[in-house]
């Protein structure tokens, strides 16, 4: 017996993990870096912080979309 199905396992662990994507990626690019020293060679704290807080902005947003598109493909069958 099974208790979950494997579309609607992947559609849900996508969607959450998206939103969780774009929940760090907006306090990176909002508060990341803010007071801190140091960096990486030339490139600053706060422009680390912005790099890697687009980076997952976008992976976020890829993986919530997939999330939802397997979650819908899930239900209308």
């Amino acid at each position: 017996m099974q208790l979950i199905s494997l579309p609607l396992a992947l559609g849900l662990w996508l969607t959450l993990g998206g939103l969780a994507g774009l929940g760090f990626g907006l306090y990176a690019l909002l508060r990341g870096g803010r007071g801190q020293r140091g960096g990486l060679g030339p490139i600053p704290e706060r422009g680390i912080h912005a790099i890697a807080g687009v980076r997952m902005l976008v992976g976020g947003a890829v993986a919530f979309v997939l999330g939802i598109i397997t979650l819908l493909s899930h239900f209308s069958v």
